[in-house]
């Protein structure tokens, strides 16, 4: 599981995730980045899940970007491809989230969402929802610790910088079943390090904010120095 956090302001998308791809056991099999950026038009991709669904579903969103060059017009065939993608049993066996975050021709700062599965209190599957006030993968922090950390209900100016850190840390501290093998017994799948990824109209701006401690061919330990 990517855990990710998007969220769309006046004048750009933030976008938080971390870092780890593992196995089902949440044996850690590679650390980088998980957020892919289009060179032609600015518009970037995450997703949760099995990560050759996601990278085939990426990279499908991507290549319509550079055919249209235009945001409205990648999300025009993005929409009409989910259906086919549904009709033909894509990832069936391999659930995913994908989340957009990108500056509209039309409607600005976007945030957008698709999944390939039915899930419980979820939008509909093999649709695209518009999300025009950030969403998240993951569990995030109760209410009332966000609020000792100084975030005020209906805030929407502060910047993910902010309170990633102390929302990304509850997470990580926490097992998680993963939606490739909900079965399976829970793990720890929020590793690596945290990246922030700012969409501006004329470009991105990519940091890390924490790095873990993280080892490739070892399981995720939240408790470790």
């Amino acid at each position: 599981m990517t855990a990710f956090t998007l969220k769309p302001y006046r004048d750009r998308v933030e976008i938080l995730s971390d870092a780890a791809t593992y196995l089902p056991d949440g044996t850690v099999v590679g650390i980088g980045c998980k957020v892919k950026t289009s060179p032609f038009v600015p518009l970037a991709v995450t997703g949760s899940g099995s990560v050759r669904a996601i990278d085939a579903l990426s990279n499908m969103i991507l290549e319509a970007a550079m055919a249209t060059g235009s945001v409205d017009g990648t999300m025009a065939i993005l929409e009409n491809s989910l259906s086919v993608i549904a009709s033909e049993g894509f990832a069936s066996d391999s659930p995913v989230k994908i989340a957009i975050g990108a500056i509209s021709e039309t409607y600005g700062p976007v945030t957008l969402y698709f999944a390939t599965f039915d899930e419980l209190g979820a939008p509909a599957p093999f649709a695209l929802h518009k999300m025009p006030f950030g969403f998240g993968q993951g569990e995030h922090p109760p209410h009332e610790q966000m609020v000792a950390q100084g975030w005020q209900p209906g805030d929407g100016v502060a910047p993910l910088e902010k309170f990633g850190p102390f929302m990304f840390e509850y997470m990580r501290a926490r097992k998680r079943p993963n939606p490739s093998n909900p079965a399976a017994e829970q793990i720890f799948c929020v590793g690596g390090h945290l990246d922030l990824t700012i969409i501006r109209s004329h470009g991105y701006e990519q940091r890390r904010l924490v790095t873990w401690p993280d080892e490739v061919g070892k399981k995720i330990d939240p408790v470790a120095a």
